[in-house]
């Protein structure tokens, strides 16, 4: 026998073995996939990540795998996009899993297609595709390689329109008594005038000037940092809540970081009173030139619960914050 006949011949009795080693009778019941729930992820003030909880069962004495997701979301009866996403997820023989898959919405492109957005508190959000399943080839009658399952969830999702800004930005110089503990407790022989100029130059936005003898270290003071934010969002959702965590970033670099419970919400605008010390040592150039210009650009980071109706979710949602602007900056 050429050795050409002999790969044919193995060839084929594997591929007998191989359909032999499976009873067609295990087959007659089916692979199902749905969308088993839909749930808000997580929102921010500029989006919101919807995941789709996947359910494949797989009753096959084989592994199938999850080949396709296509999902096509309709907000308010118009589409908003379509999107397809590829997961090689293997199922094992006779065996089920839930498999979750993240869609971000952008608040925007939501806005640029849904008529009187501003005057609605909630939107009808419509998901429709396709869950294909891919089946290793068997050569059982019957069995097909793939299976498309299609599928139609609704989710209520909130609306949001955000317009955020600081105001009252003012740093506050150490007190004289701060200052007196500050300088004898330094390891440095520095006087009151001395500590007292480092300061003053400072706020000047002369970094170099106030550290050209005197270190940031030599120092063990603090600066006020006191502002508001204004958040109004300009549609009907209310967006309320009891504290807030953040970072607080003036010209790229962070400056403060903390929590406050001082809030007030008037109709749909809420006020967050935010008193906070920065360092000495914390001081930079970026921040100084924000000093010395009395005006910068910031970067607020921050996050907080809210609690949403219902119909939309009933748990409290984590509420994310990532805000970029500009500010102007007071002394005293």
């Amino acid at each position: 026998m050429s050795k050409k006949i002999f790969i044919i011949s193995l060839a084929l009795v594997i591929f007998i073995v191989s359909c032999a080693t499976f009873d067609p009778s295990l087959f007659k019941k089916k692979p199902t996939a749905q969308i088993e729930k839909v749930d808000i992820a997580s929102i921010s003030l500029r989006d919101i990540t919807l995941v789709f909880d996947v359910k494949i069962s797989n009753p096959y004495p084989l592994g199938i795998n999850l080949s396709k997701v296509s999902s096509r979301f309709i907000i308010e009866k118009k589409q908003l996009f379509d999107t397809s996403t590829k997961d090689e997820l293997k199922i094992p023989a006779n065996n089920s899993a839930v498999n979750p898959i993240t869609v971000n919405l952008k608040y925007q492109d939501i806005i640029d297609i849904v008529k009187d957005y501003s005057k609605k508190d909630e939107l009808d959000c419509t998901v429709e595709g396709d869950i294909v399943l891919a089946v290793p080839k068997t050569g059982i009658p019957g069995v097909p390689e793939s299976y498309t399952f299609p599928y139609k969830v609704n989710k209520t999702i909130p609306t949001i329109k955000p317009v955020i800004s600081i105001k009252d930005f003012k740093i506050e110089k150490p007190s004289s008594e701060e200052i007196i503990a500050a300088v004898k407790n330094s390891s440095k022989n520095l006087s009151f005038t001395t500590a007292l100029q480092v300061i003053n130059d400072l706020l000047s936005g002369n970094f170099d000037k106030a550290f050209s003898k005197v270190g940031p270290e030599d120092l063990d003071l603090f600066f006020g940092v006191n502002f508001k934010i204004e958040l109004k969002n300009n549609t009907k959702t209310k967006i309320n809540f009891n504290e807030f965590n953040y970072d607080f970033f003036l010209n790229t670099d962070k400056m403060i970081t903390g929590k406050t419970t001082d809030i007030t919400t008037k109709d749909n605008t809420s006020t967050l009173n935010i008193q906070n010390k920065i360092s000495l040592k914390t001081f930079s150039k970026s921040i100084t030139m924000a000093l010395k210009s009395k005006k910068g650009d910031f970067h607020l980071k921050g996050e907080t619960a809210i609690k949403l109706p219902d119909t939309i979710k009933k748990e409290p949602l984590k509420l994310l914050f990532d805000e970029k602007g500009s500010v102007e900056i007071g002394t005293k």
